[in-house]
Formats: C-alpha cells, structure tokens, sequence
C-alpha cells in the first residue's frame, strides 16, 4: 500500500482527523509525520489520528511524532490517537500515552477536543451543546 493510500486526511466537526489504513510501512510513517507537520504547521492544534484500520503491528511508530506533540502543546493543543482496544494496550506498553490522549472512537476523541458530547448523525457528524 502506498504513502498516499495509507494516509488519509478529512474533517469531523470541524476538527481535522488522519486515518492511517494497512501497513505501518516507512513511507506511511512518514507521510503521517508530514500530514501532522503541515497541519500543526497551518494553526490546527487539535489533531486526531485515527488508526483503527491499521496494522496493530507498527502502531509503536507514532512514537516517531514526538517533535510535532511537542509542537502542538505548545500551542495548549492535543493529538488524541483513535485505535481498537488492542492498539491502544499497545500504545499503553510502550508508554505513548504520555505523549497522545487516547480514545477508542472519534466521537469520544472529539469530545475531549470541544468539551461538549460530539453525536453522529447518519453520514453527517455535528458537535452539539448537552442538555
């Protein structure tokens, strides 16, 4: 699989989300360095990385983000990681949760980011004050 198909940029509530899909080759790794660069690099200080659909094996190369976590918090930004269960063990074992906020789904990741429950609506997803 290709850089280009690995690694995936949308928006969800106004927030940008990276999707990492297959294999954690070096080409994939990266290209989610320098999507995170060019985005921390364009003001957005609130990034979500979701690797659900990736290779459990490799998940520790995000690790490889240190300078652009650094960057974001210094700016009073997050990267949350989205990943199974399994992935975010993983990411646990190899103490990345020091560097990211994880959650198991975008809704939740995105919650944190606006402080507000984030609902999915059919094919459109909206955040929503509570109440």
């Amino acid at each position: 699989m290709s850089a280009e198909s690995a690694v995936r940029l949308r928006m969800h509530s106004g927030v940008p989300i990276v999707d990492v899909l297959g294999e954690w080759e070096p080409c994939a790794t990266a290209e989610l360095a320098e999507m995170i660069g060019r985005l921390a690099g364009a003001g957005h200080y609130e990034i979500v990385i979701n690797v659900q659909r990736a290779a459990l094996k490799g998940v520790a190369a995000l690790e490889q983000l240190s300078r652009w976590v650094q960057t974001v918090r210094e700016h009073c930004g997050h990267i949350d990681v989205v990943g199974t269960a399994e992935q975010l063990e993983a990411l646990l074992r190899e103490q990345a949760g020091r560097m990211f906020r994880l959650a198991t789904c975008e809704e939740t990741a995105l919650s944190h980011i606006k402080r507000t429950p984030v609902l999915a609506t059919g094919i459109r997803c909206t955040a929503r004050p509570a109440g």
